[in-house]
């Protein structure tokens, strides 16, 4: 795989043709695009309550030491996970009552944010619930979380590269235990905010391959068939992310929300960040679609049926394959 490095923007290149006489050759007619979504139905509207929906909740899908017994993996579990030895890292499910064992669903992953260093599983269950009641299987995650993560790079890069590793475990989880939970393992996609976000690119490009992680479910692989963020980029202050990101054209397709000049958390911008990172991705073959946030917002409601489920359905719709369901 090749590292892609450089912050020019994307070039545009316009194509244009003349037409010659009379006796010229008809241009064959374009093949048609992908089918659009519908309006309503199954996957792009709720077609289930919420008490119609299996919910199965703190399920322990790895452990992995507690390095200095100053981490945890939860704002809710942080009192008693402090100076433990081992953490048990843990996900909740929603399954919707399409989801069996004769018709398997696609599954949307949900990762919180928090700058590595607080949330829960828990703040993304109504997001993860919306998507559970159109007819997606749907899971939250937690993921290790560091104190003090940027007092130095070296932390912050290691703080990163643990929370993905869990991200990336708890993918091989789901997609090692799709028969029980009625997953198809071949249309599964992450959502990720803030930090989560910022684990939800990491995992489109680094799938099965970022240093310093080790898999629990060896053979299962953390690739997935869309990922999607908001207030993150590919590109930090301070960290050297040459050295962690190798792009290529196997990696997931990813939209990109984010604000537009400037993020109002991370001081992140459009062009400074956001072009470069697609530009990177592009540049290798990959997918990567941007979409506009306002200036100076962080991150946005990315739940079905919200604001920007315009710009998500489409994406879904394509990569995910759910017209052919």
């Amino acid at each position: 795989m090749k590292i892609r490095t450089g912050v020019a923007l994307l070039l545009a290149i316009a194509l244009s043709a003349c037409g010659g006489g009379g006796d010229a050759s008809p241009t064959p007619e374009p093949p048609p695009g992908p089918k659009p979504p519908p309006e309503t139905g199954l996957y792009v509207s709720p077609q289930y309550d919420s008490t119609q929906i299996a919910l199965h909740l703190d399920i322990p899908y790895s452990k992995r030491p507690n390095e200095g017994g100053v981490q945890y993996s939860s704002s809710l579990t942080k009192s008693v996970e402090i100076g433990t030895a081992e953490l048990t890292l843990e996900l909740d499910v929603a399954v919707p009552p399409n989801a069996t064992a004769s018709t398997p669903q696609p599954a949307i992953v949900w990762i919180h944010g928090g700058g590595f260093v607080g949330g829960s599983k828990e703040e993304r269950r109504d997001d993860a619930m919306s998507y559970a009641r159109a007819g997606y299987v749907a899971a939250t995650i937690n993921y290790r979380l560091t104190p003090d993560n940027q007092a130095n790079p070296a932390i912050r890069v290691r703080a990163i590269q643990q929370a993905t590793d869990d991200a990336m475990n708890a993918i091989r989880f789901l997609r090692a235990n799709a028969a029980t939970y009625h997953i198809d393992p071949n249309r599964i996609a992450t959502i990720g905010t803030s930090a989560g976000g910022g684990i939800s690119l990491i995992n489109a490009i680094e799938a099965d391959t970022l240093l310093g992680t080790v898999s629990d479910y060896p053979g299962v692989s953390a690739h997935v068939q869309a990922a999607i963020a908001t207030g993150a980029t590919l590109g930090e202050s301070g960290i050297d992310t040459n050295s962690l990101f190798h792009f290529d054209a196997s990696d997931s397709p990813v939209l990109l929300f984010h604000a537009k000049e400037t993020d109002s958390v991370t001081g992140a911008t459009w062009s400074g960040n956001v072009l470069p990172t697609q530009k990177a991705i592009v540049d290798a073959g990959g997918r990567c679609t941007v979409v506009a946030q306002g200036d100076m917002t962080h991150t946005v409601d990315l739940s079905l049926g919200g604001r920007w489920w315009p710009q998500l359905k489409p994406f879904l719709w394509e990569q995910l394959r759910l017209g052919a369901m």
